[in-house]
């Protein structure tokens, strides 16, 4: 049915957004991509799955694993690109990759390399509203990812702490001269869009019932097209693009033939790149403006 796959769409779509809303926020201050946010997207949920193997409460242990992402970009931040001037962007991309590399390692030889079951979390019972079946996870999916979009829109564009992220991102040494603290607001921008990456790919764990050291990979490489599609460094265009695709490749996989809708979204960005080069909202490549 079609609005069960609109549903449907709208989770995957969920999940795409919180990545790709970390990866812009990064971007948009930084102006470097950081390639170990699909690290820290599997890295929550191996730290949840151990504490709960240890006896940790499942609600304690999901709070510590997003804490735990939370730290990891701190980590990230203070070896990977603080040390790194903002000039040398490559610097920065090279590094966050191997800091994720060694992550992945990490969690390999803990785990080894096959999918591990993730304990059932959630509780809340399924919901049928006439032809739509809502599962408890889906359902506290998509009421905890709207809620944290909402109030990251309201915190970038209402209060003291995005006004300063938005004057970094304009000119940090300008921001600086103004007061900002400018290394404190960039390290807690690391560790917002670490705790949003880890938060996702614990929503896909309990979604799924499944984790593995590689499950990062797949929704990192679409969230690059979806910051791009959306513009670089708008969050907005990040919530709405990865919506948009989420539900749109959902829709591809129950209607269309099979494996297109894996082209779907490459197909989409070339077009993006072709008609609106800017992105959705009309910044990114011209201004990269939060």
């Amino acid at each position: 049915m079609f609005s069960q796959q609109l549903v449907n769409g709208l989770m995957l779509g969920s999940v795409y957004a919180l990545i790709g809303v970390g990866y812009t926020l990064v971007f948009g201050v930084l102006k470097m991509l950081n390639l170990a946010h699909a690290y820290l997207f599997m890295a929550a949920p191996f730290v949840a799955y151990a504490l709960i193997g240890s006896g940790l409460t499942p609600w304690a242990a999901v709070a510590a694993g997003v804490g735990a992402a939370a730290i990891l970009g701190l980590l990230l931040y203070l070896v990977a690109f603080r040390p790194i001037p903002r000039e040398h962007a490559l610097g920065g991309f090279v590094a966050s990759l191997s800091f994720g590399i060694i992550i992945q390692v990490v969690v390999v030889n803990a785990y080894g390399s096959l999918p591990q079951k993730f304990p059932s979390i959630i509780a809340v019972p399924d919901i049928t509203l006439g032809p739509v079946i809502l599962s408890g996870v889906q359902l506290v999916s998509l009421v905890v990812s709207a809620l944290l979009m909402v109030g990251l829109l309201y915190i970038i564009r209402s209060t003291r702490f995005g006004r300063n992220i938005r004057a970094i991102a304009q000119n940090p040494n300008a921001a600086a001269l103004l007061g900002v603290r400018v290394p404190l607001a960039v390290l807690l921008v690391f560790m917002l869009s670490s705790a949003l990456a880890g938060l996702a790919g614990l929503l896909v764990g309990m979604r799924f019932d499944s984790i593995s050291a590689f499950m990062g990979d797949k929704y990192a490489i679409k969230a690059l097209a979806i910051i791009i599609i959306g513009g670089l460094g708008d969050v907005r265009g990040a919530v709405l693009a990865g919506l948009l695709l989420g539900i749109c490749e959902v829709m591809f996989q129950a209607y269309a033939a099979p494996g297109w809708s894996e082209a779907f979204i490459w197909l989409f960005l070339i077009g993006v790149f072709l008609l609106k080069p800017e992105g959705i909202f009309g910044v990114g490549i011209k201004t990269r403006e939060i």
